[in-house]
């Protein structure tokens, strides 16, 4: 069958066209087969290869499973495309998969224009058709461009998290304590943020603020930072009134973070990655800024020791994206290790700054 791409071949043009609808920000679809046997495999490569258009590439999936590349295709037209092929063959039809980027892949989104409520993609469509085509998935379409955590990474992240959270037990303990006796409520608050591939998770924290604040302020202020060239300062850095007693030592040396060793021990989140992002500010980025979740996020990152508050929106992104094409265990390494002076620098720099202000 020499007019169907190897896998390693379909796999770059698959990461390619998802380059190129990040940038002109289109949709394409992916259908994958499943052919039970070999004559099926050959009648379903002749049929596609008559169907296909001349922008379609045909590939190995894997080593079982026949995929069809649909640029600017929506789910409807890959779902029409689809029924034509189930149509057209002899043999038992194979179940078939659609996917769909970007799709509707922030959990609470709608699902129009045939799209599914996954995490980071449309899923598959089913026809309710008995004679076997077309399956419902919800598979995130993320999952295909984003690679699994590395073994290295994910020991680090478990032997790291374990020791930090039984040396730093006395730490966070008179944290807890100071938190409780200055301000009333909970003292871990849990926030909803998006993590690899999308996915929603509730990360740890201590709670700095009063009870029940306004989170409006907090997604105004990161509103306009998006859409401006601004560096990406706090609301704290000019005294928000909102932060309770002793909470501006505890959010300025970091030790709020602390908690989210819990997410990194659960596999919700890695010693190093790009920050979590809330889900109104996922809600915001541009397709290109998604790439950010085909990585683990983690508690301190390229973006923290790179400048972190001194750097614009649009720097922060490309510097998480930077990472998560080019992470490895020397890169991490040095992340941890520039982390402690970096947090040195942002305690003694913060006051001067507030000056300034």
């Amino acid at each position: 069958m020499d007019n169907i791409q190897s896998r390693e071949e379909f796999h770059k043009l698959l990461r390619r066209e998802r380059a190129r609808s990040d940038r002109n920000e289109h949709e394409f679809s992916l259908l994958v087969f499943e052919p039970a046997d070999p004559p099926v495999i050959e009648e379903l490569v002749r049929v596609l290869a008559r169907r296909k258009r001349q922008i379609d590439e045909m590939g190995w999936f894997d080593e079982r499973r026949v995929s069809v590349l649909l640029p600017y295709t929506s789910p409807d037209g890959a779902n029409t495309l689809a029924h034509h092929v189930g149509r057209m063959l002899t043999v038992p039809r194979p179940i078939c998969t659609i996917y769909t980027y970007p799709g509707h892949w922030l959990p609470g989104e709608s699902a129009d224009a045939g799209g599914m409520p996954a995490e980071r993609s449309a899923g598959a469509r089913s026809t309710g058709n008995s004679e076997g085509a077309l399956i419902l998935c919800k598979n995130a379409f993320g999952s295909l461009f984003s690679d699994p955590i590395p073994r290295w990474k994910r020991a680090i992240d478990i032997a790291g998290s374990a020791i930090a959270l039984l040396c730093l037990s006395p730490l966070l303990l008179l944290v807890a304590i100071i938190i409780k006796a200055v301000s009333p409520g909970p003292v871990i608050l849990k926030q909803t943020r998006i993590g690899h591939n999308g996915r929603e998770f509730a990360m740890w924290k201590f709670r700095t603020m009063g009870q029940d604040t306004d989170s409006s302020i907090h997604q105004s202020h990161l509103d306009h930072l998006i859409h401006s060239d601004a560096p990406l300062t706090k609301l704290d850095a000019a005294r928000d009134p909102r932060i309770c007693r002793f909470g501006n030592i505890i959010r300025r040396s970091a030790v709020d973070e602390l908690p989210q060793l819990i997410n990194v021990l659960r596999g919700e989140m890695s010693l190093v990655g790009p920050r979590p992002c809330m889900p109104y500010e996922a809600r915001a980025y541009r397709l290109w800024q998604t790439a950010r979740f085909d990585v683990v996020p983690g508690m301190t990152g390229l973006w923290q020791v790179s400048g972190k508050n001194r750097t614009t929106f649009r720097e922060m992104m490309h510097l998480d994206i930077a990472y998560a094409r080019r992470q490895s265990f020397w890169l991490d390494l040095r992340i941890l290790l520039k982390t402690v002076p970096a947090v040195a620098a942002e305690i003694i720099n913060t006051p001067s700054r507030r000056k300034s202000q």
